[in-house]
C-alpha cells in the first residue's frame, strides 16, 4: 500500500477509500470534473465534426462519403443489415466487389455485424440512406468514446485516490487528456474518411473502451449489474471487430480465473462463474457466426476473398496474413518515436513524405503512409508509458495488479497489428484501448505522487500535459487534412487555397515548392503540387507511392480557367524536358541491325532514355532498352529482325534522377526485312 496526500492535506491509502471530505466538498469535485470533461468533448467536437462533415468541402454535410455511395467501402454495412433482414448473413454475389468472400457459393464479408445491427432500424424505414450513413457512425462511434473514456479515467480516479479532493489542476489535466483523445489521436484521421474501413476501427475504439470500463467496475466491486453491463459490452465489441473484441473476451475470462483463484480476496470467488460465463457468451456467439459464414470457429480464409484472388496475395510469403516476418516493418511503422513528415508549408505536420520503407526485405500485402504512435500522441504514449510502470511495479494494491491483466490484453490487440502483413494508418486505432487506459492509469499515478508538492511543481504538470496534446492534436489535424485519395476538385481547391494563404503568412510561398513540367513524376511526396505544361493541369499529390503504382494525382485547375496556377506558374521550378527522335526519320524503311538516335533538351538532367515501340494500339507500346549516352545524342542499337515486317511508331521516353519523365511525339516507319 503506499500513503499519498492529496490537493488539499487528504491523506488517502492507493486502492483504498481515506478519509471523505465534508459532502458539499466532495460534490463540488465531482461537478468540477464534470465541467471539465463536458469542456473538453465540445472543444473537441469543433475540428472533428469539420473533418467529418466537411473537409475542405465548403459545405456542412452530415452523410459525407469518402467515396462513391456503390463503392464497397460505402455499402458494405448496408447490405450486410439487408441480409440479417431476410434472415441471412451472405450478400447478393458482386454487391460488395473484391472485398466479398466466396464460400460454398455464397457471398460473404469479413466486417464484423455491430454496425449493420445500428443501420437495420433506419433501413426498416428509409433506403433513401444506403451509401450516406457512415459519417453518423462515426460519430456516434466517437460519442462513445467520448463517455466510456472519461467514465473509465473517472473510475480509475476513484480506485486510485479514493475520495481525494480534485483541485483545478489536476481536473484541467484530465480535461487535456480527454481532449487528446478524441482530437489529438487516431480518431481524426478515421473522420477524415468516412467509410466501412474506418467504422470498423472507430467502432472498435469506442466498444473497447466501454467494454473496460465495465471490468474495471467488475474488479472494483462486482455486482450482478455490473456483469451484465460487462458482459453486454464484451459482445458487442467482439460482433464489431475481433482484434479488440477477442481481447476483452480474454480479458473478461483472465479476471474471472483471478476471482477464482482468490487473487481478489476469498469473498469474490464466487464471481468466477458469472464473470467467466459472460466472456464464454460473447465468444460462442462469434464463434457461430464465424461458423455459419465461413466453417471455420474463429477469423475467416484469407485465400477466399475476391481481392486475395485479383492481386495473387497467395505468391506472398506464402499467403500468410501474420507472421513474425512482419515484426521489422511494422515495429518501425507504428512505434518508431520520429515517424511523421514536417514542412514549413501547411499543415506542417502530416503523415510521412515518402512510402512506407521495408525492412529486412519484408514484402507486406498492402502499405499506406503511416504515423506512430509515438510520434502522433505523444501525450497518450508518454502517459501510457507511466502507466504500465506504475501497474507493474512493486506493492500494488489487489485492485491495481488487476489492471495488469486489462494492459496485457490490450497489448494483445495492438500486437496483432504488429504481426499483420499490412499497414495502415488507420490500424493505429487498435493501439487507442491499451493508450487509453494506460494513460488514464499513468496521469492518476501522476498526481498521486505530486499531490503534496508545492504548487508551482503541480502546476507543471497541466503545462506538459497540454504541451504534448497540443503536438498531437496539430499532428492528427495535419494528417487528417491533408490530401487523400477520393477528394473531390473542390476539395483539392480549398486545400490548396488555404496552404497558399498560410505560405503567404509565414513567408514561405507557395510558389516555390510548385514543380512545372510537361509529363508527370513516377513519384512524388504527398501534397506536391504539379503544373502540367504552361498551366494546362494544376495537380496536387494525394500520397507518396513506390514505383510501378499508379499515378497519385487530383485534379485541381484545368485550363482555361486557372487563376491558382496562373499565380504560381512564375516561381515554380521548371523540369520540364523535350526529347526528339532522330533516327529512324519518317516514313523510313529500316532493315537488320538499325542505329536509333534521339536527342534531350531542358533543365533537367536526364537519367535515362528509352525508345518505345508500337504497332497498333499505344497500349500494346514496348520498351526496346535502355539508350546510350554520346556526344551526338542517346544511341540504340536495335535488331529489327526481332520483329515482323511492317508499319511501327518509335517514341524516346526520357527521365531524371527524381522521378520526372517525358515522351517525344511518335515517328511512324516501316520494317521490311527480305528474308
Amino acid at each position: 500500500m503506499t500513503t499519498t496526500t492529496a490537493d488539499r492535506g487528504t491523506v488517502v491509502t492507493e486502492g483504498e477509500i481515506g478519509p471523505r471530505p465534508s459532502r458539499p466538498t466532495a460534490r463540488r469535485g465531482v461537478r468540477r470534473f464534470r465541467l471539465v470533461a463536458l469542456g473538453a468533448v465540445l472543444a473537441a467536437s469543433v475540428p472533428y465534426l469539420w473533418v467529418l462533415w466537411d473537409l475542405w468541402g465548403g459545405t456542412v454535410d452530415p452523410l459525407r462519403i469518402s467515396q462513391s455511395k456503390t463503392a464497397p467501402g460505402s455499402v458494405i454495412y448496408d447490405q450486410q443489415a439487408l441480409a440479417m433482414l431476410h434472415g441471412h448473413l451472405s450478400l447478393p454475389p458482386h454487391s460488395i466487389s473484391i472485398e466479398g468472400f466466396i464460400h460454398d457459393g455464397r457471398t460473404y464479408t469479413y466486417f464484423g455485424i455491430f454496425p449493420s445491427l445500428i443501420r437495420m432500424p433506419i433501413l426498416l424505414v428509409t433506403h433513401s440512406l444506403d451509401g450516406h450513413l457512415s459519417a453518423l457512425s462515426l460519430l456516434a462511434a466517437w460519442l462513445v468514446t467520448a463517455l466510456f473514456s472519461t467514465l473509465l479515467l473517472w473510475r480509475i480516479r476513484i480506485i486510485l485516490r479514493g475520495d481525494a479532493l480534485l483541485g483545478w489542476a489536476e481536473s484541467l489535466s484530465y480535461g487535456v487528456l480527454v481532449f487528446s483523445i478524441l482530437a489529438g489521436s487516431v480518431l481524426m484521421s478515421l473522420a477524415s474518411t468516412p467509410n466501412a474501413y474506418t467504422e470498423d476501427e472507430a467502432w472498435g475504439v469506442a466498444l473497447a473502451c466501454g467494454s473496460f470500463f465495465a471490468l474495471v467496475g467488475v474488479v472494483e466491486r462486482p455486482s450482478w449489474g455490473r456483469v451484465t453491463t460487462c458482459g453486454l459490452l464484451v459482445l458487442l465489441t467482439n460482433l464489431n471487430r475481433a482484434t479488440t473484441g477477442y481481447a476483452c473476451i480474454l480479458g473478461t475470462m483472465l479476471i474471472a480465473v483471478w476471482f477464482a483463484l482468490g487473487r481478489a480476496g476469498p469473498e469474490r470467488r464466487r464471481w468466477a462463474v458469472p464473470v467467466f460465463a459472460a466472456g464464454l457468451l460473447a465468444m460462442v456467439v462469434g464463434c457461430a457466426i464465424d461458423l455459419a459464414k465461413f466453417s471455420v470457429l474463429f477469423g475467416y480464409p484469407g485465400s477466399e476473398q475476391l481481392l486475395y484472388k485479383s492481386y495473387g496475395f497467395s505468391h506472398i510469403n506464402g499467403g500468410k496474413h501474420f507472421s513474425l516476418h512482419f515484426l521489422p516493418s511494422t515495429l518501425q511503422e507504428y512505434l518508431s518515436p520520429g515517424n511523421l513528415s514536417t514542412s514549413s508549408l501547411f499543415p506542417y505536420v502530416t503523415l510521412p513524405a515518402l512510402p512506407t520503407q521495408l525492412t529486412a526485405h519484408t514484402e507486406l500485402f498492402n502499405m499506406g503512409n503511416t504515423a506512430s504512435a509515438p510520434a502522433s500522441m505523444p501525450l497518450l504514449f508518454v502517459a501510457g508509458l507511466w502507466g504500465v510502470i506504475t501497474a507493474f511495479g512493486r506493492h500494488r494494491s489487489v485492485v491495481v495488479r488487476s489492471f495488469r491483466i486489462l494492459l496485457l490484453v490490450a497489448a494483445a490487440t495492438a500486437a496483432a497489428m504488429l504481426v499483420y502483413g499490412t499497414i495502415y494508418e488507420r490500424f493505429l486505432g487498435d493501439f487507442m484501448p491499451l493508450l487509453v487506459l494506460a494513460s488514464a492509469i499513468g496521469l492518476v499515478d501522476i498526481w498521486i505522487r505530486i499531490a503534496d508538492k508545492r504548487r508551482s511543481v503541480r502546476t507543471l504538470v497541466p503545462a506538459a500535459v497540454g504541451a504534448l496534446a497540443l503536438f498531437g492534436f496539430v499532428a492528427n489535424m495535419g494528417i487528417a487534412v491533408a490530401p487523400q485519395i477520393g477528394w473531390t476538385q473542390t476539395q483539392a481547391i480549398n486545400f490548396v487555397r488555404a496552404q497558399r494563404a498560410a505560405s503567404d503568412v509565414t513567408g514561405h510561398p507557395l510558389s516555390h515548392s510548385v514543380v512545372r513540367a510537361n509529363g508527370f513524376p513516377s513519384k512524388a511526396s504527398m501534397g506536391q503540387l504539379f503544373i502540367q505544361g504552361r498551366c494546362d493541369d494544376l495537380y496536387l499529390s494525394y500520397e507518396a507511392v513506390p514505383d510501378g503504382f499508379a499515378e497519385p494525382w487530383l485534379l485541381v485547375e484545368r485550363a482555361p480557367h486557372t487563376p491558382i496556377c496562373d499565380s504560381l506558374f512564375a516561381a515554380a521550378t521548371n523540369v520540364t524536358l523535350g526529347t526528339t527522335v532522330v533516327d529512324p526519320r519518317k516514313d523510313e524503311t529500316v532493315s537488320g541491325s538499325v542505329s536509333m538516335r534521339a536527342k534531350t533538351s531542358g533543365p533537367g538532367r536526364v537519367a535515362s532514355l528509352s525508345f518505345l515501340l508500337t504497332r497498333g494500339s499505344v497500349l500494346a507500346s514496348s520498351a526496346l532498352g535502355n539508350a546510350t549516352h554520346t556526344r551526338s545524342g542517346w544511341t540504340y542499337a536495335w535488331d529489327s529482325a526481332s520483329v515482323p515486317n511492317g508499319s511501327y511508331d518509335v517514341r524516346s521516353m526520357v527521365r531524371t534522377a527524381t522521378g520526372y519523365t517525358a515522351t517525344s511525339p511518335a515517328v511512324n516507319f516501316t520494317v521490311d526485312n527480305h528474308n
